[in-house]
């Protein structure tokens, strides 16, 4: 059972007011992965970033998209089968565009804008997330199911999006070891250039894969010794690189580290240092992003967020999450406002249907939606404001189950 925990800072969030809403225009993207057809759909909520941040618990999205209806009759068109569970959502560098990847192996490119389909590809049998790089030449997906990484080359001008799977698929598998003995990729998260991949594995350690190269090729690896199982959240300050791994696989029901990766080595080599741990506690380490320089990761089953300081690579704080609003919110992934003043983070469902290891339950909320917070002292802490509810009643049953969680400013 998790821990009931006071939520901190709420009191003085009230007493000197949460500050004024950026005025900058943004939108928030929240994909809910329980199904609204038979083995096929979810849900995309998009929300007035404003608007929810002002008062989360009376917004209402601006569109509630059922893609098992015109999302699922563009991508069956092109891929000949149905799209289900949009688990992530990442955003081109211009904002742009918002790429979707679903469980069933789809990648859904759509227009920030118009809230339209632009294209629709299958990458197999699942693709877990596909990452756009930031020169905007190519979206990297992992599929866990067939433990493949693709190379999807993206041109947003054109609409024109493909890979080849003879130069643009890296078989994973192939490079099993001891130190690496299941290459399932979980997240591939590319550097600030656009040439190197950092791809967290489902059994441990790490691949650093050039994907400017044809064919894409591993240039250095961490073992799982070096880098625990299942890490999903990245983020790049500097010249480091940022990774957690998590829990909720067979390997590790519940598993919490954080790491700094110099980049400084690269292409050769890289190194990694622990700068915390809690394996040994009710915790599972999954989101990860930064505000400054600061950075959050998300720990789902301990219900907090751990603050570190890149300037020093220390834990700085930690950020509570259960209280009025919610007794288990199962924090999961997270992103801010353009300008820094507030947090979103999606909170699970009471029946996750990802990333939850039934005997532990790691990934199971009591409030499916996603919560508000105030970030206070320029990243360093924050306290949550509120949370805005999402469901999907199925015979008189919750399913309702917030993943990819991603901000626009167009």
């Amino acid at each position: 059972m998790k821990k009931n925990y006071l939520m901190l800072g709420i009191i003085l969030g009230f007493v000197v007011g949460w500050g004024i809403p950026s005025s900058e225009a943004y939108e928030v993207w929240v994909a809910d992965q329980s199904d609204t057809a038979k083995e096929s759909g979810g849900f995309l909520y998009v929300y007035d970033g404003a608007q929810l941040a002002a008062d989360p618990a009376k917004t209402k999205p601006t569109l509630t998209l059922d893609v098992a209806k015109e999302v699922n009759d563009f991508c069956k068109k092109s891929t000949q089968k149905n799209v289900r569970r949009p688990h992530m959502i990442f955003i081109t560098k211009d904002q742009k565009h918002a790429l979707v990847s679903f469980l069933s192996g789809h990648v859904l490119v759509m227009d920030t804008a118009s809230k339209k389909p632009v294209a629709c590809l299958s990458t197999g049998k699942n693709v877990h997330a596909a990452w756009p790089t930031p020169d905007q030449s190519m979206a990297i997906a992992a599929n866990i199911a067939e433990k493949k990484l693709i190379r999807i080359m993206t041109d947003y001008q054109t609409g024109k999006f493909s890979y080849d799977p003879q130069k643009d698929v890296l078989d994973l598998q192939a490079l099993e070891s001891g130190e690496r003995p299941d290459n399932a990729p979980i997240c591939p998260i590319t550097d600030d250039t656009s040439t190197y991949a950092f791809v967290t594995l489902r059994g441990g350690g790490l691949l650093v894969v050039n994907v400017k190269e044809t064919p894409m090729k591993v240039t250095t690896t961490l073992t799982n010794n070096e880098i625990q199982p299942a890490g999903c959240g990245g983020y790049q300050i500097g010249n480091t690189m940022y990774l957690n791994s998590g829990g909720g696989w067979p390997i590790a029901p519940l598993s919490y580290n954080v790491y700094a990766v110099g980049l400084s080595g690269l292409p050769d080599s890289v190194s990694a240092k622990l700068l915390s741990t809690r394996d040994t506690s009710f915790s599972d380490s999954h989101g990860l992003w930064g505000v400054g320089r600061y950075l959050w990761n998300v720990d789902r089953a301990g219900n907090m967020i751990e603050v570190f300081d890149s300037v020093s690579n220390l834990s700085v704080n930690t950020i509570q999450l259960v209280g009025s609003h919610s007794d288990d919110p199962a924090p999961d992934l997270i992103d801010f406002a353009p300008d820094g003043n507030y947090a979103f983070v999606n909170l699970r469902g009471p029946n996750p249907l990802t990333g939850n290891h039934k005997d532990v339950h790691n990934a199971k909320g009591s409030t499916p939606g996603v919560a508000v917070m105030k970030v206070l002292d320029g990243g360093k802490s924050g306290a949550l404001v509120g949370i805005t509810r999402l469901t999907n009643m199925v015979d008189g049953k919750e399913t309702a189950d917030p993943h990819g969680l991603a901000v626009v400013h167009p």
